[in-house]
């Protein structure tokens, strides 16, 4: 089955050409980002770019089982910025830790037992 599309013979050529434009643009960014962070995003902006490509490339060619590739890595990139996102995520401070069981009531494990005042009988000795 082919199908004929209205235009393709200048859209799809001017469709590579502004992705080209982009991926040059976001190459800047990774180059230059003058934070981590700027150069993940720009990391995951040319991952899905190339999703866009592939995307491209299965119309053009007419190639469906080029859209399992793109899909696949769509779902690569997801799992590298969110494996990113956690590198890049604030951690909590120790008093910062202690606050949140303070609020929440919990206790921990050398408080349960007394260990903070000398021990599970009080600092008395067995």
């Amino acid at each position: 089955m082919t199908v004929d599309m209205v235009g393709a013979a200048w859209v799809l050529p001017l469709a590579f050409i502004l992705q080209g434009v982009s991926a040059a643009l976001i190459m800047v960014r990774l180059l230059r980002g003058p934070t981590a962070p700027d150069r993940v995003v720009a990391i995951d902006a040319l991952t899905l770019l190339g999703v866009a490509v592939v995307a491209l490339v299965a119309l053009a060619t007419a190639q469906a089982v080029l859209l399992d590739a793109a899909v696949v890595l769509a779902l690569v990139s997801f799992l590298g910025t969110t494996a990113f996102m956690l590198m890049f995520a604030p951690r909590k401070t120790a008093a910062e830790r202690r606050a949140g069981e303070l609020a929440t009531g919990e206790q921990r494990g050398d408080e349960l037992y007394g260990a903070a005042d000398g021990g599970p009988d009080g600092g008395r000795g067995a």
